[in-house]
């Protein structure tokens, strides 16, 4: 299958920076096969031709930290500081959850993920065998870690390992895996020192919470004299491509291990502020030269998935923390949510449009009137966009969205079901 998005406005987030105001992309199967200004001089008789006129074609956003399954548990648990909402609501809420409770949530998050231009997620849950099945149903691409926490680390690690098993031998383009540990204060020595071994055998990432809070940080350090970053380097957890969720309190030293390690740390802003964990020095780490990316964590801590929001919030954020107006624009925030976050999750050819890369891109409607005018579109795109602009979207050569309506997903079911599901839970 061949798709032609012409006439318009192509924003590459390649190497050089290259901003299209006029041209095509030519989708080829799953890869993009061109990119060009102008207009597309071949034969089209067997495309499906988009005429992207007053539309802006760009990468789909990488939602690097995700609990998909959460959107169930939105607005639940409201008002408690982290470790209060965990161990009060949260965990106890999640320990009923079923199989069903799994896929219909994903599947909710999926619909409002795409809405709003998120083409790839991270994510760290339960029952991930029901997210993979949720993800691939929908066309989404996703990377799954099974949540191992607490006491029965021995058994979810047989689980992650089994599922890393089936992702290897499906073959599915759009699914990998990931270990996930959940933190250093929720596992010990030996499990987080086993769960790096694992990591290594099968030579995939790991994906951890780091440093959320203060109260984390005094846990690790009152058991081990050490920070969690400290802890983590010991037990040969970042020995494997590390993505770290939140990392708000850092010391510099902190921040020298992950830069030595190559570690990807994930910016949660609104996640961070809603449960008043802190503000983590992304600036700093942009500055070392640290692979920052951006996610927007669970919807019961957030309580959106939406990664234009997120972006905005992220780099207002950071403007305020260093009272530098110049501090993360639109195209740092840009590139933080689209080519950084491919590097995270070690996806080779993603997060750019450009020739050869995954067909991994969405179209955001220029002609709504917060967009009107046009002087800098990544500005318009980070500060001005909420999300209701995407009316395409299109991942590893497929339109899954097409003029704001799914083209298989049935957007209605999904919703009815889960209002109706969560009306028997709390």
């Amino acid at each position: 299958m061949k798709i032609l998005i012409k006439n318009a406005m192509i924003l590459t987030m390649d190497e050089n920076e290259n901003i299209i105001n006029r041209g095509y992309v030519l989708i080829n199967d799953n890869v993009i096969e061109q990119v060009s200004s102008g207009d597309f001089q071949g034969q089209t008789s067997d495309f499906t031709i988009i005429d992207g006129k007053g539309y802006c074609v760009m990468p789909g956003l990488i939602n690097c930290h995700t609990h998909a399954a959460m959107t169930l548990l939105r607005g639940y648990g409201e008002g408690l500081p982290l470790m209060r909402w965990l161990n009060e609501k949260i965990w106890p809420m999640e320990a009923k959850f079923k199989e069903k409770h799994i896929k219909l949530g994903t599947e909710l998050a999926v619909i409002e993920m795409l809405r709003s231009g998120t083409t790839t997620f991270n994510d760290m849950y339960f029952l991930q065998n029901i997210v993979k099945e949720a993800a691939i149903e929908s066309g989404m691409r996703a990377v799954l870690g099974i949540a191992l926490i607490g006491d029965k680390w021995e058994s979810q690690l047989k689980d992650a390992c089994n599922l890393a098993d089936t992702v290897i031998n499906e073959k599915n383009d759009l699914v990998d895996t990931m270990f996930s540990p959940h933190s250093p204060y929720t596992l010990n020595e030996e499990a987080l020192k086993e769960i790096s071994s694992e990591a290594k055998r099968y030579n995939k990432g790991i994906h951890i919470h780091i440093s959320e809070t203060q109260d984390e940080n005094n846990i690790i350090s009152n058991k081990y004299n050490m920070t969690p970053c400290e802890l983590l380097e010991k037990c040969g957890i970042f020995q494997n491509k590390t993505v770290a969720a939140h990392c708000v309190h850092l010391s510099k030293n902190d921040m020298d291990i992950l830069s030595n390690y190559k570690v990807s740390p994930v910016y949660n802003p609104q996640s961070n502020m809603k449960l008043a964990s802190g503000v983590a020095k992304a600036g700093e780490m942009l500055e070392m030269g640290i692979n920052l990316c951006l996610g927007t964590d669970g919807t019961s801590s957030n309580n959106n998935l939406n990664m234009f929001e997120e972006m905005e919030t992220g780099a207002m954020l950071q403007k305020l923390y260093y009272r530098d107006a110049t501090k993360f624009g639109g195209k740092t925030m840009l590139k933080v949510s689209t080519v950084n976050g491919a590097k995270a999750l070690n996806i080779k050819n993603l997060g750019s449009i450009k020739k050869g890369y995954k067909a991994d891109m969405i179209l955001i409607n220029l002609n709504k009137p917060n967009m009107i005018p046009l002087y800098d579109i990544y500005s318009n795109i980070v500060f001005s966009a909420n999300g209701s602009e995407v009316e395409y979207v299109i991942i590893n050569g497929k339109i899954i969205m097409e003029k704001g309506n799914f083209v298989k997903i049935d957007e209605e079911k999904i919703k009815y079901e889960c209002n109706k599901l969560c009306s028997t839970i709390v």
